[in-house]
């Protein structure tokens, strides 16, 4: 498998220019990131979250934990993380545990960490273990235009908390 093909009709009708990178199969975002030599806060990583059975895709750096407390503080409502069964059926084209982190490819609201935004150049799982895809900012930037940027993430280890 190549990049997810939802994925890539995304970025080819949003005109935007991006590398494959390939790597060694990898189970864990901290794993691609290390097996791939990109920085792990500049690998963006999706986490998906439901509520009232609606879904929403939370993207955070891979070197983060999403806080769920932080995110119902923001959005004003409870979320808990969608199970593996949802997003076998969310992602179709996708293997298990390699979700891009561009929810808008699969016409989901996204939430994203405002700490990725800040980065020059940004990676994302390409929808297997085995490739990312590196954006620049100006092109991630114009992806996320239509995310609600808010702090959700910390560094793991870094708070108390229920996190993932």
């Amino acid at each position: 498998m190549s990049i997810s093909p939802a994925l890539a009709d995304y970025l080819s009708r949003k005109h935007v220019d991006y590398e494959v990178l390939e790597h060694s199969v990898t189970a864990t975002s901290l794993a691609t990131a290390r097996e791939a030599h990109v920085p792990a806060e500049k690998l963006a990583k999706a986490v998906v979250v439901k509520r009232d059975g609606k879904y929403a895709m939370c993207v955070i750096p891979a070197s983060n934990q999403l806080v769920l407390e932080w995110l119902k503080y923001g959005r004003q409502h409870e979320y808990e993380l969608a199970s593996e069964e949802d997003l076998l059926g969310l992602f179709p084209d996708c293997k298990e545990g390699a979700i891009p982190g561009l929810g808008q490819a699969y016409q989901m609201d996204v939430i994203i960490d405002i700490e990725l935004l800040e980065n020059k150049d940004v990676y994302l799982e390409g929808g297997d273990h085995h490739h990312l895809l590196h954006i620049n900012h100006r092109d991630f930037s114009m992806l996320m235009r239509n995310a609600w940027p808010v702090p959700i993430s910390c560094l793991m280890g870094g708070h108390e908390s229920q996190y993932i």
